[in-house]
């Protein structure tokens, strides 16, 4: 049980500390446990480190800022604790593929680090930790729409990329997908990142027809490729519909219903499918 109050501490921490220098060393300390001990928690529970977290994190709430205020991409380095404007620069090109300059002025979507999460259920002696990403936002949008369908968005082969190149290679597949969606998708509607190679959009739509045709359409692209040091690596998507319900969901429902149904469109072998209610 302490090892979860760890993991409590450490989420919020961290989002407490994008804006502040702040290193790995500093949230142990506030979580009053070793640093390689959190590390090894932090790694295990969710499959990253600390210090990739941390970062990740930094970068994508400044890319929120980028789109959302027309601060200078020079206030918004300093303030997320960048060296330097240049140093800014680099690391979101590694991580987007794109100047922030050319980012600004082509995307909406900015949150493909979100914020991770968890759950537990302690049963007795018995506890199992189930990794996620916090839909709070999603959730909350959801509640303002009534019997609309959603996109629900799944990168091929995401660890086999990870595996043969590198998880910078991996990160440029996750930031094309999030642009194809983005390109294809209209202006009212939402997308969310919701794990780690999944995507929620929120269309609005109330028909499965008009849902189908906007998820061939992004799936259209199949099979183009991403350059990577001088490789071309192929990204393909399965897309899976879903309707939620009128009354709606609860979280976990919501959850579960987004999972099972891109878990259906992986064992029907399909690009696009959809769940049936």
């Amino acid at each position: 049980m302490r090892n979860l109050s760890v993991l409590v501490t450490a989420l919020g921490v961290v989002e407490n500390n994008l804006r502040e220098r702040f290193t790995v060393e500093d949230l142990a300390k506030e979580c009053y446990f070793s640093v390689s001990g959190l590390q090894k928690l932090f790694r295990y529970v969710f499959g990253i480190s600390v210090g990739e977290y941390l970062s990740k994190r930094r970068l994508s709430a400044a890319t929120h800022e980028l789109v959302n205020s027309r601060r200078s991409i020079t206030y918004i380095a300093l303030t997320y604790r960048y060296t330097s404007p240049e140093a800014f620069s680099r690391a979101f090109i590694k991580f987007w593929g794109i100047s922030p300059s050319a980012f600004r002025k082509e995307h909406r979507f900015s949150e493909l680090f979100p914020k991770l999460d968890y759950n537990f259920v302690n049963g007795g002696y018995n506890m199992s930790v189930r990794r996620k990403v916090d839909i709070t936002e999603l959730y909350d949008e959801l509640k303002k729409l009534s019997s609309t369908y959603l996109l629900c968005a799944d990168i091929c082969n995401l660890k086999q990329t990870n595996d043969t190149y590198s998880y910078s290679a991996g990160d440029l597949i996750i930031a094309e997908a999030a642009r194809r969606i983005d390109s294809s998708i209209s202006d009212d509607m939402l997308m969310f990142r919701i794990g780690r190679d999944e995507f929620v959009v929120l269309t609005g739509y109330n028909y499965a027809t008009d849902a189908e045709a906007l998820a061939q359409k992004i799936t259209a692209l199949n099979g183009n490729h991403v350059t990577y040091e001088g490789k071309e690596i192929p990204l393909s998507m399965r897309i899976g519909i879903s309707r939620i319900p009128n009354g709606g969901l609860s979280y976990k429902e919501t959850f579960d219903k987004i999972h099972d149904t891109i878990d259906k469109v992986k064992q029907d072998g399909v690009f696009v499918g959809v769940l049936e209610d």
